[in-house]
This record gives C-alpha cells, structure tokens and sequence, in this order.
C-alpha cells in the first residue's frame, strides 16, 4: 500500500399471424444483432459484438486510473519509457496502427502481462525480473497487443452477455466488497475471465509475427513461456500469468514453429538484444517491497506510513497501493485499510491537542459521513474514542438488498493531516462472530517505533559479468539469494538457464542482493 422498456404486441391474433407477421416483430431483435456485427481486424470478418470501438476505449480508460491506483507505476521513468517505445514499434507493425496505445509497468511482484479494452498493456515489474532478452519482452507485449487487435475482451463479454452470465460478482458479500476495490467494475471483471485456448493461440501466433517483422528472434518468446510452466504460484494481488492465459497446449512448441515459418518469409536477421535488456533492469525490486507494507510476527507494518496493526490468525492478506484487504478463510468476512484525504476544509488546528503534538489534525466524523452518504449505508451507531493518543469514530451501519443484509464497521482515525480507515463487512447473521476480529485489528492500530523494522530495505536485481566459461551454478555461488526469496537453485530459472548450464565469459546474470 503506498500513502496516499419492454414492447409487447397487443396483437390478439399473434397466436395465428402468418409467419411474416412474425418475421418483422422479430426484425427489431434482427436489426440489433446486425448492428452489433464489427469487422475484426486481424482476421476481416464480421463478428457479433456487445460492445463498441468506443466503449471499449472508455472502459479501457475508465479502468486504467482504478489499475494504476491499486498497484501502482515502477517508480523508474527511463523504464518505463523503454517498455512504452517497444510497445509503440509493436502498434505499429499490428493490425491496427492507427490506434492509441498505453504500456505501464505496474509496481506488482507477480509474474504477469495483459491488456485491456482500449489499448492499455500492462507488464509487471514481476515478469520482467524473468525476462532475458528484448526479444522476449517484444514477444509478450506483441502477444497481449494481439489480444487488443483481434478484440478478444470485447469477444469475452459478448459471450457473458449471451449466456447470461453478466459481469457481476455472485456473492452478497462480494458484491458489497467490490465498492471498496479500485478496479471492480466491467473491465477488471474481464480480467479474471480466462481466455479461451483459441484466443490464446491467435495471441502467440500475432506476438510471433509482430516481432518477426521488427527484427526479433521470436524463438525468445518460446523459451520464456518454458520458464512459465516451470514457474508455480501465483501473487496474492494480481492474477498470474496462468491465472488469465491458459495454456492451450504445446505452446513453446508451437511457437517455436511458427517462427520458423514466419522467418523463412522475412529477410532477418533476428536480433534477441540479451545485454541491453538486461542492463536495464539493474536495481530493479524482486518480489514483495516491503516499503510498501509487510507482516511481520503477526503485525502489518507500513514503514512508509510510519504504523502497524494486527493481522488475524488464519486470515488471507492482499496489499496493494492503494489499500490492504484481509479476508477470513471460510470467505466470511473481510477487513479493508486504506488512508483517505479529508474533505476539503477540514483540516483543523489543534494547538491543545496534546496527542497531535502541535500538528494540525483531521476530524474522524466528517470522513464518516461522506462515507456513509456515498455507500447509501444505514448508520446504526457512532461513538468517538481515541486509538493510540489519535482522535478516531468508530460507527456501525448495514446495507440490505433483495439477498441478504451486510453489517459494516467503520473505524476512521485522525492520522497526520489524513484518515486511516478500517471497513470491516461480514453478512448480518455473522457479525457477532467476527465482531471482536473486527474490534482488535482496529484498536490495534499504532504508530510503528521500531527502528529496525522502519529501516527494511527490498531484495532488488543486481548485475554481475562473468570472467570465465563455466556452469551456472559455479557462476553465481559467490551471490546466494537472500533465504525469503527465492532457492538457489531457482536463481538459474530467474536467468533462463539450468544450475549446470555452461555460461560464457562476458555474460551479464542476474542475482539477488538485498
């Protein structure tokens, strides 16, 4: 987390209508079906859509601010413009040059790529740490552009509209969890719809042309997705690769074949770029930062916002940039923490405020209403406290539908000209059985005053060269991976490799330093 109208016929002979009657009180339906046909660009035939080039775009835009707010940009701008230059060269040679395109490198441990409606690709800083090559990269990025081109999101919903399915999440409980998410709504939905196996493979096999027509060795992308099926686990944020992108069944083989074909029609030759690609991941942070929030002897502890708070025994935990999510693992309740500005003019001077130390403070309540107001909750109850010499309201309410009846907790705290909050939500009949979770974690709350918890620095990439021909693991056994991250025998996998595979003199590898 970083700081902060049905027309019916009345027609009484319907029953009897000669068929052309019929005909035409279905040529509405007729007519909207055939306004719902777009040409495909990739492959120029009509097909079906629920879902416009312009309403693409503006879910593609409206989801991209929830995304980038939830987990954040790699803080590195000469990163990110390398990744937006390959990506722009990709758009190019595509089948729709003409679009706009927008690459970011999202801030997020987990290994990953993907697109949006739009033109909005996203590659992690996760899987970049296992990329190698440029060509490589060239061949992921040319992969979700292809899913972008050949309109497979809009395909996606289209089917979830016709099978009736919708979009929606299908608990009470999550359906009242998802007005706490930056990226709930339509597009992050489309997200976690898996795309079928012949998406998949019309995606690889445009990656492979698009980076065989600007010069790249696509073999590249083949060997990484090699390095994919190896890999197991996914993060607790994003979903992974495998998460997103099945795997529709022999694909590095399959890759590989398809650039061979595509090679024999083009010129080359077919550069991979291993050296400069990987100078520029120097520094780069591996796995979890912990700058942005750990747990540690059953505390959450943010060194950045300088406080901690408990974790529950049992509970699943999710950070993000813009909030931490703690779940119970029978999926009954959940806690939500975010830190929120106050609304404008709020900001009141406490001079005998002795628990603000001379600052200026915030007021809890003001949070509250707008909160309250916004999520249309019932307010059952508020009660000021204090929460470790800060000014806080704890208030209860509940929110009721057609299905059940949710109870939520609030808790809003006066913290450093700002408003940490915890929303804690379990169903009614439940509430009692999480009410003292929900009242630990919230009181619980603290300044964090331990030096050396406030100073951990994140495992990050670091370069060496080699000076000699020898294996892998001979390589590398002067820099062993700190114990939390990853084996020994995993730092090869990090580099495309096996522990005994010879390496030449003068090449760059990747290890771990913290």
């Amino acid at each position: 987390m970083k700081p902060s109208a049905d027309s019916r016929s009345s027609d009484s002979h319907s029953s009897t209508a000669p068929n052309h009657w019929k005909l035409l009180r279905l040529a509405p339906l007729f007519l909207l079906l055939l306004s719902s046909c777009a040409v495909n660009p990739v492959t120029g035939k009509k097909q079906l859509s629920f879902m416009s080039s312009s309403q693409e775009e503006t879910l593609g835009a409206q989801s991209d601010k929830g995304i980038v707010a939830e987990y954040g940009l790699v803080d590195d701008s000469e990163l990110a413009a390398y990744v937006n230059k390959l990506g722009q060269s990709i758009v190019k040679v595509s089948h729709i040059p003409e679009e706009d395109f927008e690459f970011r490198v999202l801030d997020d441990d987990v290994v990953n790529a993907f697109a949006l409606p739009g033109g909005y690709v996203y590659i992690t800083r996760g899987i970049l740490a296992y990329l190698n090559d440029e060509a490589a990269l060239v061949g992921v990025m040319g992969h979700e552009v292809g899913h972008v081109a050949a309109r497979h999101s809009a395909q996606r919903y289209t089917k979830q509209v016709l099978v009736g399915v919708g979009l929606g999440l299908g608990s009470a409980l999550s359906e009242t969890l998802a007005k706490y998410s930056q990226t709930t709504g339509a597009a992050a939905q489309l997200l976690l719809l898996k795309y079928s196996r012949d998406d998949e493979n019309q995606a690889d096999e445009l990656g492979v042309e698009y980076g065989t027509k600007l010069g790249y060795n696509t073999v590249e992308m083949a060997k990484f997705f090699h390095t994919l099926d190896l890999l197991t686990g996914d993060g607790a944020g994003l979903p992974g690769w495998a998460s997103t992108h099945p795997d529709p069944g022999d694909r590095t083989e399959h890759v590989t074949k398809l650039t061979r074909q595509w090679q024999a029609k083009s010129s080359g030759p077919f550069h991979t770029d291993h050296e400069g690609f990987v100078r520029r991941l120097e520094g780069l942070v591996f796995g979890p930062d912990p700058r942005q929030g750990y747990v540690r002897e059953k505390l959450f502890i943010h060194p950045g916002l300088g406080l901690h708070f408990p974790v529950p025994k049992g509970w699943k935990l999710m950070n993000s940039a813009s909030q931490v999510q703690m779940g119970s693992s029978d999926g009954k309740a959940a806690i939500f923490f975010s830190v929120e500005a106050p609304p404008i003019g709020d900001v009141q001077a406490t001079a005998n405020d002795p628990g603000a130390a001379g600052a200026s403070r915030v007021d809890p309540e003001a949070n509250a209403r707008v909160f309250s107001q916004r999520a249309g909750l019932e307010v059952l109850t508020r009660q000021q406290t204090t929460i470790d010499g800060h000014p806080a309201l704890v208030q209860k309410g509940r929110i009721s539908n057609e299905k059940s009846t949710m109870m939520i907790e609030s808790t809003f705290i006066s913290w450093q000209n700002q408003i940490c909050v915890f929303h804690a939500l379990s169903e009614a009949q439940n509430f009692n059985d999480f009410h003292r979770i929900f009242t630990n974690v919230a009181m619980g709350f603290a300044k964090e005053r331990d030096p050396e918890r406030l100073a951990v620095r994140p495992v990050t990439l670091h370069l060496i060269k080699t000076s000699r021909r020898a294996p892998f693991s001979e390589q590398v056994a002067a820099w062993p991976p700190p114990s939390e991250t990853v084996e020994p025998t995993s730092l090869a996998l990090l580099n495309g490799m096996g522990p005994n595979d010879l390496v030449p003199t003068g090449t760059s590898l990747k290890v771990l330093r913290r």
